[in-house]
C-alpha cells in the first residue's frame, strides 16, 4: 500500500538574487524539480520499471499458452493469466500515485515560476506564458521520463528476447539503428528553431489580448497555428521517413521466422510481438526529441 504522502519541499529554480550574483551558476529547473521530489519520483519510476518487465514478458508467456494449449495443456494460459493481473494491478496503482504526485509539484513549480519572474521584474504577459509553460517540465518527469524507460525496454528489452529465439534476428533489427540516429538528428534541429519561434509568439499572448485589437488577435492566433502546423509537418515528415525502413524490417523478419519449419506457432507469434514492440519503441524517439528541443529553449527562457 502506497503511503508516501510528505509535503513536497519548495522548488528553488537559483535564479539571481540580491546575494546571488546574476553571473553565478543557475540549477537547472529539471535539476531542481528532481532534487525538490527525488523520492517521490524515484518510487513511481521503480514501479513503472516493474510495469515494463511485466509488459516485456508478456509475449513469451502468450507464445508459452499457445503451445501449451496446443498440447492439450493449461499451465501457459495460467501463467498468462497470472502476468496479466500482476502488470494490471501494478500499472493501475502506478497511475494513481502519479496524478497526485505531479500535480503537487506543478502547484509548487507554478507559484515560484511567478514569484520568481515577477520579483525580477519580467513583464506580466511573459510570467503568464512561462507560468503556463512551465507545466512542460513536470510533464518531462510525467510522460516523458516514462516514455524514455518504456522505449529502452521495448529496443534493448525486445532484441534479448529475439536472440532467445533466433540470434539471426538482431542485426536485422539493429539495421534500423542508423536511420533511427540520422533522421531524428536531423529532426532536433528543425524542431528546437520551430518552438523557439512558437514560445517568443505565446510570450506576448497577454499583451496582445489586453489590447482587444481584433486584426492583431487574429494575427497573433495565425501565427501560433502556423508554427505548430509546421511543429506537426516536421515530425510527420521524419515519422514517414521512418517507417519506410520498419517495413524493410518487417518483411525480412517475417522470411526469416517463417521459413524454418522448426518454429513453433507460439513461437512465430512471441518473434513478431517482441519486432512490433522494438519498432514501436524506436516510433517514440521523435517524441522524445521534440520535447527536449522545448525544454531547451524553456530552460534558457526562464534563466
Amino acid at each position: 500500500m502506497l503511503t508516501l504522502q510528505a509535503r513536497p519541499q519548495p522548488i528553488r529554480l537559483a535564479l539571481p538574487t540580491a546575494q546571488t550574483p546574476a553571473t553565478s551558476p543557475r540549477t537547472s529547473p529539471l535539476r531542481a524539480i528532481f532534487g525538490a521530489n527525488r523520492a517521490k519520483l524515484l518510487l513511481t519510476y521503480v514501479l513503472f520499471n516493474v510495469e515494463n518487465l511485466l509488459r516485456l514478458s508478456q509475449p513469451f508467456v502468450l507464445g508459452l499458452a499457445i503451445n501449451d494449449l496446443l498440447h492439450e495443456s493449461s499451465f501457459g494460459l495460467l501463467l498468462f493469466v497470472g502476468q496479466h493481473v500482476t502488470h494490471l494491478l501494478i500499472s493501475s496503482l502506478r497511475q494513481m500515485y502519479d496524478t497526485r504526485v505531479y500535480t503537487g509539484i506543478y502547484s509548487d513549480l507554478a507559484t515560484k515560476t511567478v514569484v520568481d519572474q515577477r520579483g525580477r521584474e519580467v513583464g506580466l504577459s511573459r510570467v503568464a506564458a512561462r507560468s503556463s509553460l512551465s507545466r512542460e517540465f513536470v510533464e518531462f518527469f510525467e510522460n516523458h521520463v516514462p516514455l524514455l524507460i518504456k522505449s529502452a525496454y521495448s529496443v534493448v528489452g525486445a532484441l534479448v528476447m529475439l536472440a532467445f529465439y533466433d540470434r539471426v534476428l538482431v542485426p536485422i533489427c539493429l539495421g534500423l539503428l542508423l536511420p533511427a540516429v540520422v533522421l531524428n538528428r536531423i529532426y532536433s534541429r528543425r524542431t528546437f528553431e520551430l518552438n523557439r519561434q512558437l514560445h517568443d509568439q505565446l510570450e506576448h499572448e497577454v499583451d496582445v489580448i489586453d489590447r482587444g485589437h481584433e486584426p492583431s488577435i487574429r494575427r497573433h492566433y495565425d501565427a501560433v497555428a502556423s508554427w505548430r502546423v509546421k511543429l506537426s509537418d516536421c515530425e510527420a515528415l521524419n515519422f514517414g521517413t521512418m517507417e519506410v525502413f520498419v517495413l524493410g524490417v518487417m518483411v525480412l523478419a517475417l522470411l526469416r521466422t517463417c521459413s524454418s519449419l522448426t518454429t513453433t506457432p507460439g513461437d512465430i507469434f512471441a518473434v513478431f510481438r517482441y519486432v512490433l514492440m522494438l519498432l514501436m519503441g524506436i516510433d517514440g524517439v521523435p517524441k522524445l526529441v521534440q520535447q527536449f528541443s522545448r525544454l531547451r529553449d524553456l530552460t534558457q527562457r526562464m534563466s
